[in-house]
């Protein structure tokens, strides 16, 4: 199609849309060559009739050719939507038949069945050691982790033991003296005053402390 005939479609479609149908536009279009041109006459006796049926002639084999195309490509998509639906139709067929044939029960030969049964058992026997193993290990831990919570309690105790108890003066009861303290006093009751006594204090950091505290020496 060259561009002088599509030239003019938008004016043509757009005529066509205010008729109802081809026989009102062909009414439409004959009335105006009939009235504004000399159509009719102007070509002498049956001449308008020659060239319409010309033209008709003209463009006939191109509508029918156009038609036969469209028709043939309208046959081609339900061909194609067909297939489509058959294939789609098949696979839920055989989806369906899979089911039904898995649902159903099998009979096994004697062979068969002593055969699953052995396989059975070794899957049973396999899932037995490997859960024997994690036992195993998961006791060895608890009781190491047993072990070192005894260990940790003993020394603890040993530990206990060997500190030095208060006495009620919240200080210490010992071979050759006893002490007491409060905030602002540190009381020491010798058995014995002798030089070693007196060393023992300065050994115990008395002298040091001598700012702070103050110190009553009381004698048995």
């Amino acid at each position: 199609m060259t561009k002088t005939e599509d030239q003019f479609d938008g004016m043509f479609l757009a005529l066509a849309q205010q008729h109802e149908g081809v026989q009102d536009l062909l009414d439409t279009f004959f009335s105006f060559l009939a009235r504004k041109t000399d159509f009719y006459t102007g070509g002498g006796e049956g001449a308008a009739e020659k060239l319409v049926i010309s033209k008709l002639k003209k463009y006939e084999p191109n509508a029918l050719a156009k038609a036969a195309s469209d028709k043939a490509e309208r046959a081609e998509q339900d061909r194609r939507r067909k297939e489509r639906l058959e294939k789609k139709r098949k696979e839920e067929q055989a989806e369906e038949e899979k089911i039904d044939n898995d649902s159903k029960i099998v009979e096994l030969t004697d062979e068969q069945a002593v055969k699953l049964q052995e396989e059975i058992d070794n899957k049973k026997s396999a899932n037995a050691a490997v859960a024997g193993s994690s036992n195993d290990c998961n006791d060895s831990a608890v009781n190491d982790k047993t072990t070192d919570s005894n260990k940790s309690n003993v020394s603890d105790e040993e530990e206990e033991k060997n500190k030095l108890k208060p006495n009620s003066g919240n200080g210490a009861d010992m071979p050759n003296y006893r002490w007491t303290q409060t905030l602002g006093e540190v009381e020491y009751t010798l058995k014995t005053l002798t030089i070693a006594g007196e060393r023992l204090l300065t050994e115990n950091g008395l002298n040091g402390l001598q700012r702070r505290c103050t110190y009553t020496y009381k004698y048995e």
